[in-house]
C-alpha cells in the first residue's frame, strides 16, 4: 500500500516542467553517464537503484524495493549572442522543481529467480521562449521609390515545449555465477509544442494620392504540435568476474504505434516590390498563404544504440567509464501536412512551395558516441562520494537535409558537458542521495532565423542570417530515496 500512495504521490507532480535540450540524447540526469543517479549504469557498481538502464542487472536485486529519484531544483539558461541581429540577444531562463523517475523491483525467490522491475520516468526535453524586436529608422528600401531612411519594425518570437514520458517494464536473471542477461520494453510518449513567427514592416517614404505612407509588411507564423507513441526494446548483458564487471546493452530503433499532429499557418507578403529598376518600377507583390490542418499523422523516430562499461572495484570505492553509440537517422517528416488551398492570390511561377513541403516538420541526425567517467568513495561506513563527467554531443546537423524547405524542430544546436557530485547515506531501510547536477554546452555555429541587421528587398525584408554563438548552462539539485520493502 505505501509503495502505490508513494507511485500516485508522485505521478501528480510529474505534471510540472524543468528546462533540457532537444538535439543530445544523454541531456537527462537518468541516462549511462549519470553515475550519481541510482541505476544509471550498465555495469554492476553495487548500487542500491532498483530500476536499472541495464536489464541485465536486475539479477543483482534480491529484495523488493522503490525509488523516486529528481532534479528538485533546476535552474537553466539558453543565450544566442545577436540571434536576430547586433545587440539583438536570444535569451531564455527557466526555474522548475520535478521528480523524474518512479521504480519499483519485485524478487521472485525458487530454483531459478528473477527480478522484475518497472518505472515511470519523466523527461522534460525542452522548455524555450524567447523574443526579440528591432524598432529604428534607417535606409531599408530601395532610394529610386523610397528615398532616405524608412520606419523599420522587426519582430520575432520563438517556443518550443516538448516533454516525454516513458513505462518501462524489464526482467533480469542470472544465467551463470558470472553472467546475467536481461530485456525490458519502453513504451515512450512524446509531446512538441513548437511556434515561430517574425514579422518585419517598413513604411515607404513615397506618399500615395491621399498623403498616407505605404507600408511593405512580411509576416510569418507557424505552430505546430504533436504527440507520438512509439516503443522500443533493450537487450542487457552483465559479465562479472572479482573486481571487473563488463555490460553491455542494445536498444532497438523506436517502433512507431501511433501519432497525430494540427497545424496552423499564417504568411503574409503586402507591397513587396521584386525589382528596383526603372522598367520594373511599380512592380510588387502581394499575397496570403495559409492553412489549418488537423489530424495529420505524426512520426518521431530514435535510432539503434549500443552501450558499453567497464566497472573496477578498488578498495573503498569504485571506477567506471561507459560509451553508448548511437546510429544516424536519415531524413523524415516529424508531421507530414497535406497540399490544398494554401496560397491566395496570384504570384510569380516558383515563388513558393506547396504546402506539404512549405509547413512540414522535419528531423535528421547524425550519428553520436557518448563518453562517460565516474568514480565512488567510501567517505564514513555509510557514506560514499560520487563523481562523474560525461559528454552529450549534438545530433543535429542542417547539412544533412536535402532542402531549405519546412521547419525544423530542435532549438539546441551545440555540445554539452555534465558533471555529477554527490553523495548517498546507507541505512538499513533505505538509501538517500542528493548531489548537483552541472552541464555547460557553447557553439559558433548557430545559424539566425532571421537578421534583422541588414533588410532590404532582395531577402525579403529578413536580412541575410549568419552563424552566431550560443550557450547553455543548468545546475540543479537532485535527491532521490530507495526504500526496501
Amino acid at each position: 500500500m505505501s509503495k502505490l500512495l508513494i507511485t500516485i504521490l508522485f505521478a501528480i507532480l510529474f505534471l510540472q516542467e524543468v528546462k533540457a535540450q532537444d538535439a543530445n540524447y544523454w541531456s537527462s540526469s537518468y541516462n549511462p553517464g549519470g553515475f550519481l543517479t541510482p541505476g544509471a549504469v550498465i555495469a554492476f557498481n553495487r548500487d542500491s537503484g532498483v530500476m536499472f538502464l541495464n536489464p541485465a542487472l536486475l539479477a543483482f536485486s534480491n529484495k523488493n524495493s522503490a525509488s523516486i529519484s529528481g532534479s528538485i531544483y533546476q535552474y537553466g539558461s539558453i543565450k544566442v549572442k545577436n540571434g536576430v541581429g547586433t545587440g539583438l540577444d536570444l535569451k531564455s531562463t527557466s526555474a522548475s522543481i520535478i521528480p523524474q523517475m518512479i521504480s519499483a523491483n519485485i524478487s521472485f525467490k525458487g530454483s531459478h529467480p528473477f527480478t522484475v522491475g518497472y518505472a515511470l520516468t519523466h523527461n522534460p526535453v525542452m522548455s524555450y521562449q524567447t523574443t526579440q524586436q528591432r524598432d529604428a529608422r534607417f535606409n531599408v528600401l530601395d532610394d529610386s521609390y523610397s528615398p532616405g531612411n524608412e520606419y523599420f519594425l522587426g519582430q520575432y518570437k520563438k517556443l518550443n515545449s516538448t516533454n516525454e514520458t516513458s513505462g518501462i517494464i524489464s526482467g533480469g536473471f542470472k544465467a551463470t555465477d558470472r553472467l546475467s542477461l536481461g530485456l525490458s520494453a519502453e513504451g515512450l510518449l512524446r509531446k512538441q509544442s513548437f511556434n515561430s513567427d517574425f514579422s518585419a514592416r517598413s513604411l515607404i517614404n513615397t506618399p500615395t494620392a491621399a498623403g498616407l505612407l505605404p507600408l511593405v509588411n512580411v509576416q510569418e507564423s507557424y505552430l505546430a504540435s504533436y504527440f507520438h507513441v512509439g516503443i522500443k526494446f533493450k537487450a542487457g548483458l552483465s559479465y562479472d568476474e572479482g573486481r571487473n564487471h563488463l555490460g553491455l546493452t542494445i536498444t532497438s530503433p523506436l517502433l512507431h504505434i501511433m501519432g497525430t499532429a494540427n497545424i496552423l499557418s499564417d504568411q503574409v507578403l503586402n507591397n513587396l516590390r521584386i525589382g528596383t529598376s526603372a522598367e520594373s518600377a511599380g512592380d510588387t507583390v502581394s499575397f496570403l498563404a495559409n492553412s489549418r490542418q488537423q489530424k495529420l499523422r505524426a512520426t518521431y523516430k530514435m535510432p539503434l544504440s549500443i552501450g558499453f562499461a567497464y566497472a573496477y572495484d578498488y578498495k573503498g570505492g569504485q571506477f567506471y567509464f561507459v560509451t553508448e553509440y548511437f546510429n544516424k537517422v536519415n531524413e523524415y517528416n516529424l508531421i507530414e501536412p497535406k497540399d490544398g488551398n494554401f496560397v491566395k492570390g496570384d504570384i510569380p511561377q516558383d515563388f513558393f512551395a506547396s504546402a506539404s513541403q512549405s509547413l512540414k516538420l522535419k528531423d535528421v541526425r547524425a550519428r553520436v558516441v557518448n563518453f562517460g567517467v565516474g568514480a565512488s568513495c567510501l567517505l564514513k561506513p555509510d557514506v560514499t562520494g560520487f563523481l562523474s563527467l560525461h559528454t552529450d554531443f549534438n545530433y543535429a546537423k542542417n547539412s544533412l537535409y536535402k532542402d531549405d524547405e519546412g521547419y525544423v524542430g530542435n532549438t539546441a544546436y551545440y555540445n554539452i558537458y555534465h558533471a555529477q557530485l554527490g553523495a548517498n547515506i546507507k541505512k538499513r531501510r533505505f538509501n538517500f542521495r542528493t548531489g548537483l547536477l552541472l552541464s555547460y554546452g557553447k557553439t559558433n555555429n548557430y545559424r539566425q532565423y532571421v537578421n534583422f541587421d541588414n533588410p532590404n528587398e532582395d531577402n525579403v525584408l529578413v536580412g541575410d542570417p549568419v552563424d552566431t554563438s550560443a550557450k547553455q548552462f543548468s545546475v540543479g539539485l537532485m535527491i532521490s530515496y530507495i526504500h526496501n520493502l
